[in-house]
């Protein structure tokens, strides 16, 4: 029996960087789309059963409603709703085991508030599509093909290998508390969460990064220019701000900006990096999520252990040699 999930996030693409900068904006109502051009798709194929998450916009049952399904049983996710992101993280600890592959709709948020709830020691795979303002851990690509990718994985997973691959982590630690990012943590001046993005380069202290490349866009780009680390490489980057050598990096949709780091280098894995920082928020993934009011050690360190993720490309060429599409 084939059991996916769907959860959709309709919080994403939709945060203050709309203002701040040239960012994307993804409708709700474009994210139905999404999430109806995938039903249609696994429907042909008859997929038994897909879970999905309930929100507060109702993002999967408006698309059922859209599209019909007559060979797919829709099945909420049976968790304690607060239609925060709690619930993306709770959803991953009901659908460990359950499913064999959970499809994520959001940005690098999302995808990260999800991956927090999978058992990583034996994780179900992510297929996490782009909906989001940086994207820099989601793949942006039509829903349709995604699709296929996933029907492909589905029904050829025990002949064609390496079809999953492991992301990598940063573990960051302090005040005896772990916390993670899929793709940067960045340590800002700035004192409180509030809006959640950081608006400021220039209360931008440093910034640790699983990949930097300068094709993605955010904070995570600062390294690139010097160290750059691509998301196959089993290391990232890190760059510490100050008075020292110049960058110019897309740090938000449609925004270059002047960066001068005094530090730079590439992050090994099991190697933590101690950092000292006394007061301002870290942000992980695009968001601040730490407060720190008093002088506090953090170790920041790279797990090449992350979370299985399907690669869409070798799903589809795998489809194309078994003839999956052919009759």
């Amino acid at each position: 029996m084939r059991k996916i999930a769907i959860v959709a996030n309709p919080q994403s693409g939709k945060d203050i960087r709309r203002i701040t900068s040239k960012a994307s904006v993804f409708s709700n109502e474009e994210k139905v789309n999404i999430v109806e051009r995938m039903l249609s798709v696994f429907n042909f194929f008859g997929v038994d059963e897909i879970y999905f998450l309930r929100d507060s916009f109702g993002i999967v049952e408006r698309a059922s409603k859209k599209f019909k399904l007559t060979k797919c049983k829709l099945i909420p996710i049976l968790i304690a709703y607060t239609f925060e992101e709690s619930d993306t993280e709770n959803s991953a600890r009901f659908l460990n085991g359950l499913v064999d592959i959970a499809i994520v709709v959001g940005g690098d948020g999302t995808s990260r508030a999800f991956v927090k709830g999978l058992n990583l020691e034996n994780p179900i795979p992510v297929l996490p599509l782009s909906t989001g303002t940086n994207n820099a851990f989601p793949i942006m690509m039509e829903s349709t093909t995604a699709a296929l990718a996933v029907i492909s994985y589905l029904l050829l997973k025990d002949k064609c290998n390496d079809l999953l691959k492991r992301e990598k982590i940063l573990e960051i630690q302090y005040n005896n508390k772990l916390d993670f990012a899929l793709v940067d943590a960045v340590f800002s001046k700035e004192q409180f969460i509030a809006s959640k993005a950081i608006l400021h380069p220039e209360d931008i202290i440093a910034v640790f990064t699983t990949t930097s490349q300068l094709k993605n866009i955010g904070l995570s780009t600062i390294p690139a220019p010097f160290y750059p680390s691509k998301r196959i490489d089993p290391f990232g980057s890190f760059a510490i701000l100050g008075e020292g050598k110049t960058a110019f990096v897309p740090i938000a949709p449609g925004k270059i900006e002047e960066i001068h780091i005094k530090k730079a280098g590439f992050l090994e894995e099991n190697k933590p990096y101690r950092f000292n920082f006394d007061r301002g928020t870290v942000a992980l993934d695009g968001e601040r999520k730490i407060e720190i009011f008093s002088e506090t050690e953090f170790h920041i360190k790279l797990n090449t252990k992350g979370p299985l993720v399907l690669d869409v490309e070798k799903a589809l060429d795998c489809a194309i040699k078994e003839h999956l599409f052919v009759k």
